[in-house]
């Protein structure tokens, strides 16, 4: 009976001191300057309001945005300082004039290849092309 007791008494310690043991940072922890930022896109004062791009960073490294014609969601991630834009899931729906071109020029900008940096106030995206799309924060609605 001793010995169990021992055996007990050694597991309990042991299990404490595990819980006592501080967790380790996930490796590739999303940049927090941006998780839980939405951003509006910068376009054109005469195009329809309801095209206007927006992208929103959720804290665990999850994105979703609309492209001004389609949604899409995705990952993130900060790698040594860089923001890096994972693979990007879209609807399908086909849109023609203003949106289609507003649509364009985002995901011309905004794919895995991306540069993302922040200038200023802006968000921009730039593709491996050079393809440029800009984006301002858009105000909290907490």
């Amino acid at each position: 009976m001793r010995i169990a007791n021992r055996v007990f008494l050694s597991l309990c310690a042991v299990s404490l001191g595990a819980c006592a043991q501080p967790a380790a940072a996930p490796a590739s922890a999303p940049n927090p300057s941006l998780a839980g930022t939405r951003w509006v896109g910068v376009i054109d004062a005469s195009v329809d309001s309801r095209s206007t791009p927006w992208l929103e960073f959720l804290a665990e490294g999850r994105m979703s945005g609309f492209t001004g014609c389609n949604l899409l969601n995705g990952g993130w991630k900060s790698e040594g300082g860089q923001v890096r834009i994972g693979a990007l899931a879209m609807t399908k729906r086909a849109c023609l004039g203003p949106a289609g071109d507003i649509e364009r020029r985002v995901l011309a900008a905004l794919n895995d290849q991306a540069r993302v940096n922040r200038e200023g106030a802006r968000l921009v995206m730039v593709g491996p092309s050079g393809e440029r799309f800009e984006f301002t924060e858009a105000a909290s609605t907490k």
